[in-house]
């Protein structure tokens, strides 16, 4: 049984965090801060390695946050520091009972702040193992991202599997990577 009930994860995970000095404000909590969200989104740079990459709409991106207020499964968070916007973290797809999520990522496309990518998937790896202790954090990375591949492996995930022509981009089908971590400490728990 996990030490924290399902309900009481949900809604832990909807708050908004203050950690290693950085804000996490989660996507239902976003004032103005929405819009700049969805300029991130669609920089080129962003959506290109999204399974869906059109451009989002205003109203698109007003009607996802507010089904993430219904949400138990998937969690946004903006995160910044003194500096400003640093880029968005997400945990999806969380399964309590199995404690397991896989992460979303993206560093703010507008400045190019060294460490943003190392500094995220920091903050990530807190909230799954530290708060919502889970057991284990997947991801999937569309072939061709090979830079992507390459910091994931040195942040300590492990190619799982490969999802044969999962998404079509660019007029041809092409392969998804899955990667995992799993929580070494969570074992003694």
């Amino acid at each position: 049984m996990s030490r924290i009930d399902k309900g009481s994860k949900e809604v832990r995970l909807r708050r908004n965090f203050e950690l290693d000095g950085f804000r996490l404000t989660n996507f239902i909590h976003l004032g103005a801060e929405s819009e700049q969200v969805r300029r991130w989104r669609n920089h080129e740079a962003v959506r290109k390695w999204m399974y869906s990459d059109h451009l989002i709409s205003k109203k698109e991106h007003l009607r996802f946050i507010q089904g993430l207020k219904e949400d138990g499964k998937n969690f946004f968070w903006r995160v910044e520091d003194q500096a400003g916007g640093l880029g968005v973290i997400s945990l999806n797809k969380l399964d309590v009972k199995n404690k397991h999520a896989y992460l979303g990522i993206y560093a703010n496309p507008d400045v190019r702040r060294r460490g943003a990518g190392k500094v995220l998937i920091h903050l990530l790896k807190q909230l799954c193992f530290e708060i919502a202790h889970l057991h284990s954090l997947r991801l999937e990375v569309i072939e061709g991202n090979d830079r992507a591949v390459r910091f994931y492996r040195k942040r300590g995930f492990r190619k799982e599997g490969r999802l044969k022509e999962f998404v079509f981009k660019e007029g041809r089908w092409r392969d998804v990577i899955v990667m995992a971590l799993v929580d070494q400490k969570e074992r003694t728990r």
